[in-house]
Order: C-alpha cells, then structure tokens, then sequence
C-alpha cells in the first residue's frame, strides 16, 4: 500500500514538473523579434525592404531605428498591429516596415535591435555599385537577366523580367515564360524604388527557375508586357493610355555534367545533418530511431532520390514517411527533406552503422562534393543471465571448480566410528528429507497431470515477466506485449522461433511496429497465449529435472566406517 501510494505522489509529481517545463519553455519562445529583408544584394542606387515583427511582446514602444542612420537613408516608415484569440489563447503582433537606400558601397550592418529583453538578428547586406545604361533616362524599361551566363545540364538558372518606370503605372500584364527544352518554375515577384541620374523609378521584377535538361544552349525569347499609365482607382473608371513593351532575348549556354557513374545531386548549396533517438547501448528487443535532413538550395526535385538506409547486419530497418517541403523564393528553389528510421536489433554484440553519403555537384565552386554523415556504433546487450550473454570462459571456469571441489570432497574419509546417537539422528533427518522429496515430486506430478502450470517462488524474476507479458496481452497493447516476450524469453532460455505459432504472431506485431506500410495481417492471440504457457512449462519442467538431477551429498560408498 505505502508503495503504491509512493508510486502514484511520483508520478503526479513528475507530470507537474513536465507541465511546470512546458509551460516555461512556451513562454519563453512565445516573445520573439525577427528582422529580415527582401534583397540582400543591391545596387548604391536601389531601395529595399526592411520588417521587423515582433510577437507577443508586451511594451508599446518601437525599436531604436536610429541605428540605421549611420548607414542607410530611410525612405518611409509605416506600422500595423495585429491582435487573435483562438481557443481563449490571445496573441498579438506589431509589424513595422522600412523601404531603406544605403548610403555606400560594401557590406552594410542592419544592426540587432532590443525590445522589452527580446534581440533581433543582425543582417548583411551587400551593396554594390550603380550600374549605368544608355536607357536611363527613358521612363520605361524591360530588361532581360540570368543570374549566370552558362550552366550545366540540371542546374538551377534565375532569370529575371526586371520593368522600371519612372511614371505611374498600373495594371501590368506580363505572359508566362514557356521553355521546350527546360523546365520553368515560377518564383516569387519582387518590387523596390531606385534611382538613376537623380531621378526615381519604380522596379518590378518576375523571376523563374528554369533548369535545362541536357547540354547545349536555352534560348530564353523575348518578354512582352502591358502596361497602362496613370493611378488605379476603383473611384475612378476612366482608362488610361496602354503601352506594351518588348525585352531582348536571352541565351545561356549549357554544359555537359561532370562524368560519373554515380547518381548525383546537382545544387547551389547543400547540407546534411541526422539525430539520434535512443541510447547507444540497447538491449535485444529495443529500438533506436534515426532522422535525417536533407537541406538544398537551387536544386531540381526531381533529382533528389528519397533518403533510405542500405540493409545492415543484425538489425532489422523499418522507414517512416519522408517529409518532403519545397519553398520559392526571388532567389530560388529551397528543398528539404526529411525522413526517420526505427532500427531494430536482432541480436547481441557491437554492430556498425555504415557511413551515409551523398555525391552532389557544387556549382558555386564547380566541381563534385560528396557530404557525409559519420559512421555509428551500438551495443546490444541480453540480459545477464540469458544464454547468449553467458561467456564461455566463465562457464569453463565454474564447471573446473565444481570439480576441482568434488576432487576434494572426495578425498575425506570417516577414520572414527560413528556415534549411535548421531547416525539415529541422521537417518530420522534422512527419512524427513525424503518424505518431503516425496511429497513435493507427487505434488509438481499431480499439477502436471491436470495441465497447470509449474509454481515458482514469488520472487523468481521469470514470474514476473511473465506475469507482465500476460498482462500487456489482457490490455492488448502490441508494443508491450512484443517487448515483455522478448525479455522473458530472453531471461528463460525459451526459443521462440523453434514453434511456428509464436513466430509468425511475433513478426506480425513487429510489422505493425515498425512497419510504414498499414498491415491488415491478423493474428491468432488465443493460440499465442496457449503456446506461450506451454513452452513455459516446458522450460520450467526442464529446470525442476536438471536440478533434481544434481547430486547434493559426494558418494561415500568407499569410507570406513
């Protein structure tokens, strides 16, 4: 009773400690100051966007923008608050937005800005200096660009419909780039200010990712747009004049990949990284789960095989659902990937999980890369009194000292008469000894013949888990019940693969385990529990005899009397 009660004041002690952690670790990532901007490289004479939202945060003042004076002109400034409730949960957020021009050339700081203790990351943006044309003084222009002259096959290309005004337009109707020998994905618009001879233009820009699927050349035609003059209002039905406008086409020569008989990834940028669940030391029946993340910037999907693991030695892999997610940005294509694995072992000793590796094509520094996740070792261990952990040394070793004290036994002889006294008292003892011999052989006998199941101490360790396999069978729950007949058996010495019934019940739960496809195999659990209880018998029947069998008293057949 004292330790039930000691048991349950844990348990509810240990739930308010999570709760208590919970509840911390969401505050403490409720408040949060985020900066970011549109473009991290501009022109000396461009603008761009500068955000910062702050969320959850509990003063009503605004972050010290005083700080971007040192460095960058700000061009306009405006503010909106945004306040939900879901559920009872409140939350709120206040959004400001900059339009910044800086105020030299090089890497600029957007600095760390503080509010009420919560810190925003500084940013880097890289400004370079102002490319000038012979068509900047016209008010309307249509340009053409790729972010590289030439590629290779598969290699991810942005090209960009760059349209600057320097008079009010709106209404602007673009036609959708269309390639045979590529594939197009649409990326995300961008629109800033810039200035060019002293005078301001407006800079809208519709970006692609075209990826070119063999070498040669792409030939990217020329862009039309339309555009009407004037402001755009729903209070106002005139319109206005309609100019259309036509870029020069564009042609970007691409390579032949690099020569490799291996599959490989071709992208700007990648990184691979893994986590681990789970100890490294486990017992037989236990499982170790396994995540990686695949992270890629500028890569085709279609060129990224699913993450899986090569077949290892001793333990069984059973793959989860891959997370795939895919984001467009102005500057590209990013592509993650994620997939977990629960490996199980099937048997004791050091095994090694080999090194996961995957060959890619740099084409920041053009050449061929291979990222690599380090080798594991795990250790898998039985129970210390199971068969398979027994060393044969230490066996060898008991079995030279019983020996070695039977020898010595044996030596002893009787050189004294024996006292009449003592041997009455000895062969009363004897025929008390053999009476309850007697007794407890007609009883296990007896309990045998009506098909129960041998007793054992209250203590025996075996009974317990047996105890808890049969219970975890009455609850239904297969991850119990898998692993309580894995530890019994284990600690019994009972083969559970020498009956047919057992085996093929243990590998259908193990699918529904770990298996990512939905098993509809079903199992007969009557038959299970009877076959378990039989080969329990047996086990226990083997031990009685074997210990039956053991000669307690040395011979003294040869003494002298």
């Amino acid at each position: 009773m004292v330790v039930n009660i000691r048991n349950r004041l844990n348990t509810i002690i240990g739930t308010l400690l999570l709760l208590t952690s919970i509840l911390y670790a969401s505050i403490s990532v409720a408040a949060s100051l985020i900066s970011t901007v549109d473009r991290n490289v501009i022109s000396m004479a461009e603008s761009f966007a500068l955000q910062i939202e702050a969320k959850d945060i509990s003063t009503a003042s605004e972050p010290n923008f005083s700080l971007l004076e040192k460095d960058f002109e700000i061009l306009s400034r405006n503010v909106s608050h945004n306040y939900q409730s879901i559920n009872g949960v409140n939350s709120r957020s206040t959004l400001w937005r900059l339009q910044l021009m800086a105020k030299s050339t090089g890497e600029l700081h957007i600095p760390s800005f503080k509010l009420d203790g919560v810190q925003s990351q500084a940013i880097v943006v890289k400004v370079e200096e102002q490319k000038i044309t012979g068509k900047d003084d016209a008010d309307f222009d249509l340009v053409l660009v790729a972010n590289k002259p030439s590629v290779i096959a598969q290699e991810q290309i942005v090209v960009t419909l760059r349209f600057s005004y320097a008079k009010h337009v709106n209404n602007l109707q673009a036609s959708e780039l269309v390639l045979d020998n590529a594939q197009v994905i649409k990326l995300n618009d961008k629109q800033y200010e810039t200035r060019r001879n002293g005078r301001h233009f407006g800079v809208y820009e519709v970006n692609y990712a075209v990826f070119a699927e063999r070498s040669g050349e792409v030939v990217i035609p020329a862009q039309k747009i339309q555009v009407q003059l004037g402001r755009g209002s729903i209070f106002n039905n005139s319109r206005g004049k309609t100019i259309a406008l036509q870029s020069d086409p564009l042609t970007i020569e691409v390579r032949a990949g690099a020569a490799s008989n291996q599959h490989y990834i071709v992208a700007d940028a990648l990184s691979l990284q893994e986590s681990w669940a789970g100890s490294n030391t486990l017992s037989l029946g236990e499982s170790i789960t396994r995540e990686i993340n695949l992270n890629l910037s500028g890569a085709k999907a279609a060129t990224i095989a699913a993450l899986s693991m090569a077949d290892i030695d001793g333990i069984k892999i059973y793959p989860e659902v891959a997370i795939k997610n895919e984001k467009k940005t102005d500057e590209g294509l990013e592509t993650t990937r994620a997939r977990s694995f629960a490996l199980v072992p099937t048997k004791a000793g050091k095994i090694v999980i080999p090194a996961f590796e995957i060959r890619w094509w740099n084409t920041q520094e053009n050449k061929l890369e291979t990222a690599r996740l380090p080798a594991k070792t795990i250790e898998v261990i039985a129970p210390a009194n199971s068969e398979q952990a027994k060393p044969v040394e230490q066996a060898n070793t008991i079995d030279e000292t019983v020996v070695k004290t039977q020898k010595v036994i044996e030596k002893v002889q009787v050189t004294n008469p024996v006292n009449r006294w003592l041997l009455i008292t000895c062969i009363i003892l004897a025929v008390i000894v053999l009476s309850l011999i007697w007794v407890i052989f007609r009883k296990n006998k007896q309990q045998v013949a009506v098909g129960k199941t041998v007793e054992v101490r209250e203590d025996d360790p075996e009974k317990l888990l047996f105890e808890q396999l049969m219970t975890a069978l009455q609850k239904n729950d297969d991850a119990a019940i898998y692993h309580s007949t894995m530890r019994w058996a284990l600690h019994s010495g009972v083969s559970l693969q020498a009956d047919e019934t057992v085996r093929e019940s243990l590998a259908v739960i193990e699918q529904q385990l770990y298996s990512v496809d939905t098993v509809n195999m079903q199992w007969d659990r009557p038959a299970f529990i009877a076959k378990l209880r039989q080969l329990r018998k047996q086990s226990l029947l083997k031990e009685q005899d074997s210990l039956s069998s053991f000669n307690l008293y040395p011979n003294y057949s040869g003494a002298k009397r």
